[in-house]
């Protein structure tokens, strides 16, 4: 009798389960299948991670004047810098609401342009201790973004990061 009571209990249980699945030809959506508002909508979310070659190094360098340039517009925007270096070149800028940049540096040189176009992105950028000359570029236009770059090593010293969409997310650990 007990048997008995738990196959039916078993079946009633799992009988949701064989019609839980439904099989929709729709060829003109390939994220119906997901829930997300983020996989429901056309945009896709792209994310390069590119070496800046010598001329690019050189275009930066002459693009950006020593100190810390900020420029920031929209809704609380937050940036905090800790830089220690010889030579500092930071342009920020914030078009939008709600973007965070996070930029904790320990290096030789220091030279590096941020663009945040959008809302809610963010970006936490930490290299302590490093004896190269850092010459980094992190663009992000879209909404929901986030990089994490952790370090700096021959191959990220000269490193440009594009995103554009949303809800793309970046984390590079160097070493």
């Amino acid at each position: 009798m007990k048997a008995f009571i738990l196959i039916i209990l078993l079946l009633i249980l799992y009988c949701p389960a064989f019609y839980g699945q439904n099989n929709k030809d729709d060829n003109n959506s390939l994220f119906n299948n997901y829930s997300s508002s983020l996989f429901n909508s056309k945009e896709s979310a792209m994310s390069v991670v590119s070496v800046l070659d010598k001329k690019a190094v050189n275009d930066l360098n002459s693009k950006i004047q020593p100190g810390i340039q900020i420029q920031q517009i929209g809704d609380l925007n937050k940036v905090r810098a800790n830089l220690q270096s010889n030579e500092t070149k930071v342009s920020v800028d914030q078009k939008g609401n709600v973007n965070e940049l996070l930029l904790d540096k320990k290096a030789k040189t220091i030279t590096q342009n941020v663009v945040q176009q959008g809302n809610n992105n963010k970006i936490n950028d930490f290299t302590l201790n490093t004896n190269y000359n850092v010459n980094m570029e992190m663009i992000q236009k879209g909404d929901n973004q986030n990089i994490q770059n952790i370090g700096t090593n021959s191959l990220s010293k000269n490193m440009k990061i594009t995103q554009t969409g949303n809800g793309a997310s970046i984390i590079l650990i160097n070493k």
